[in-house]
């Protein structure tokens, strides 16, 4: 992902924030004005995933940075490490949603004016699903994994506010009062679920994990094709946020001189870059294809 996608994607976050922070306030206040939990619990969630974006946002505002003598590797897992605490964030905020749906289950009260309370939460259910396609859209346009972090928070928000919506027009039309927290209930279970797949991705990216085998072939083929490489022995790749560094073995004639070593080195190299734009760097190590210990 080039520097330009990275401003792009970080003023996409940006957006984010601020329509989350609208739809929040919209049903907190009608929650509180109605005394539907699950609507107060949908608000809070939007000011959670108004944080989240803004985590997003940071992040991918840091990485943009240049190489430094602190980071001389660059800023690039700022990116990963902000979708690790944007998970964390909604962990907390799920486990109090939890907590005081529960309370509400065990003392319910009754929702005044549920039409009102309808009407936002098919206005919030609306709007999470048009930010869900368009996250999505802009995760994959842009290759940004903490916008893919960001996109999957807003499946749980579609998943949310349908059950508030649920939750509520059952409530008023059965007149169960326990249906309110019990959508607040399931609002915390989805949180949670989403965290798992999110806290997976980001640790293997930090860990150096990386299991595309087809990309590693494709490299290998962009590789032999380059003259005077007589054979790839070996590619390693890992994920540095949106970006792929890696290093390569390469086989070559024993006899070629060090300028001619080093030509092969960068049209290796600079083929692979051209045909891959997500790789930000790969440096090529050369072999002799004698033994070494054969020289005298």
């Amino acid at each position: 992902m080039s520097p330009d996608k990275l401003l792009k994607s970080g003023k996409v976050a940006k957006r984010f924030f601020a329509v989350q922070m609208a739809v929040g306030f919209a049903e907190v206040i009608t929650g509180l004005f109605t005394l539907s939990v699950a609507l107060i619990a949908d608000g809070v969630q939007s000011f959670a995933d108004a944080g989240v974006s803004f985590i997003v946002w940071t992040g991918l505002r840091i990485s943009r940075r240049k190489p430094d003598h602190k980071y001389p590797f660059g800023y690039h897992r700022f990116e990963t490490m902000s979708s690790i605490v944007a998970a964390g964030f909604m962990g907390g905020l799920a486990v109090v949603l939890l907590y005081k749906s529960y309370q509400e289950l065990l003392n319910p009260t009754p929702i005044i004016n549920a039409e009102i309370s309808m009407i936002v939460a098919s206005a919030s259910l609306t709007v999470s699903a048009l930010l869900l396609v368009y996250k999505r859209r802009a995760a994959k346009r842009y290759k940004s994994a903490a916008l893919k972090t960001d996109a999957a928070n807003s499946i749980k928000d579609v998943l949310a506010s349908s059950t508030v919506l649920l939750g509520i027009a059952l409530s008023f039309s059965l007149g169960i009062t326990q249906t309110d927290a019990i959508a607040g209930i399931v609002i915390a279970f989805f949180v949670f679920a989403m965290i798992r797949p999110i806290l997976r991705e980001s640790s293997l990216v930090l860990l150096d994990a990386f299991d595309d085998h087809e990309i590693v072939g494709e490299i290998e083929q962009t590789a032999k094709q380059t003259r005077g490489i007589k054979q790839v022995q070996k590619v390693r790749m890992r994920k540095a946020g949106s970006y792929l560094i890696g290093d390569m073995r390469v086989v070559i004639d024993a006899d070629l001189t060090v300028r001619d070593a080093c030509r092969i080195t960068k049209e290796v190299e600079k083929s692979i870059k051209r045909e891959f734009t997500d790789i930000l760097d790969i440096k090529v190590i050369i072999e002799p294809d004698e033994p070494i210990g054969n020289y005298h």
